[in-house]
């Protein structure tokens, strides 16, 4: 297969088309069949789960309760009563701040940046985030220097006594940017998904770190209001002047959850609560797209009274934005390779003029290494938007 990008031909190889070819399928189908298919078809789904452990079966299908087992304590997440801890500490870790007990709490008015990190528990315990996920914080944190950036962790992670990482320590010498332990027996409480997380749905997904994900970003935004934003980004400008409640097309035929925007209270909060009961209604562990893009495009098919996306971008209502591809998706996935070839510097640069945010597809281009000093894009944008992170991480970024 030959896809022309900018006056050149490059050869897509079997190994790349494949993963793409998959990707597009599972979203296609869950788009055409899922995001508006009758509740009583994904229920039916949910029931013909296995679930992983007999801990899980014991209470699926129970509300839990202060004596029930939670199923959550027997996964990858280890996740533990908080009575067991003194001073944050467990196993000779100094574990992170609970989000929802630390200070700076966030704040109601929407100056919050939210990344998530779900995965698994490491052996050790240990806070660790590899140099792309890092300079995505970065950037939003030198980006937005008046707002806080949380980075929550879903796994109980933490640290003894230096990081000894490089790039978690030029990370952390911004004062606004905060790592968070986020527990998931407690942090859906008092809201619609409490009973549902109690229950460990979330554990029977085909794509359980990628679902989690979906939850937590629709949850926090819920809970606290503000900007979520995938791991694989670079924001290039501040979010300061941009009208509250926005999100972004990925292409003319459907949004993209990498970046969502929710105000704390009024029109935003019940745009997320709209959000969060329709994960909660539609829910399906073996669908990749419905819980994540199927969620905000059911919504605001919905809210903006179409199911046209572009013209969503046109306009969708007076109280909320979809940006066009360019805002946050300028380069569409299937064109990641222009992040990584030097020959493709000066028309990706310009592709991205006028960018906010820039994705850069984690999912395909994550084995494609970027020497520190080249001039491909993306080394060309971490060394302007990140660039203590770029400089404290090797040879290899």
């Amino acid at each position: 297969m030959l896809r022309r990008i900018g006056d050149r031909q490059w050869r897509i190889t079997p190994h790349i088309y494949s993963q793409i070819v998959q990707e597009d399928l599972e979203f296609w189908e869950s788009y055409e069949n899922r995001f508006f298919a009758p509740k009583e078809l994904h229920q039916q789904k949910s029931e013909s789960f296995t679930a992983p452990s007999s801990t899980l079966k014991r209470v699926v299908t129970t509300t839990s309760t202060p004596t029930t087992p939670s199923p959550w304590i027997d996964t990858c997440f280890k996740i533990f009563d908080s009575n067991v801890t003194k001073g944050h500490s467990l196993h000779g870790k100094n574990i992170l701040e609970d989000v929802q007990q630390s200070v700076p709490q966030p704040t109601d008015d929407g100056r919050n940046i939210f990344f998530h990190e779900t995965s698994c528990l490491k052996k050790d315990g240990i806070v660790r985030l590899n140099a792309r996920q890092a300079c995505a914080i970065e950037s939003a944190a030198r980006a937005n220097p008046e707002w806080n950036v949380y980075v929550l962790f879903a796994a109980p992670v933490g640290f003894r006594n230096r990081t000894t990482q490089p790039i978690l320590d030029a990370l952390l010498e911004y004062p606004n940017v905060h790592l968070r332990y986020v527990n998931l027996t407690t942090y859906a409480n008092d809201t619609p998904l409490k009973e549902w997380m109690a229950r460990g749905e979330i554990l029977r997904s085909q794509y359980m770190n990628s679902h989690l994900s979906d939850v937590m970003r629709y949850l926090t935004l819920y809970k606290y209001g503000g900007t979520y934003l995938d791991l694989d980004v670079i924001v290039r400008q501040s979010f300061e002047k941009m009208k509250p409640n926005y999100a972004g097309a990925e292409s003319p035929q459907y949004i993209a959850a990498g970046v969502i925007n929710f105000e704390s209270k009024g029109h935003g909060h019940e745009l997320a609560e709209m959000c969060v009961r329709d994960l909660l209604a539609n829910y399906n562990g073996y669908q990749w797209a419905q819980n994540g893009p199927g969620v905000i495009t059911r919504v605001l098919v919905k809210h903006c009274h179409t199911q046209s996306i572009t013209n969503m971008t046109q306009h969708c209502s007076e109280h909320f934005t979809v940006y066009p591809p360019s805002a946050f998706y300028a380069i569409a996935y299937w064109n990641y390779k222009q992040f990584f070839e030097e020959p493709y510097l000066k028309s990706a640069l310009e592709a991205l003029n006028q960018s906010i945010v820039v994705h850069l597809w984690n999912k395909l281009s994550k084995d494609n290494p970027v020497w520190v000093g080249s001039r491909v894009p993306y080394g060309v944008l971490a060394e302007r938007y990140c660039p203590k992170v770029y400089r404290s991480c090797g040879h290899v970024f």
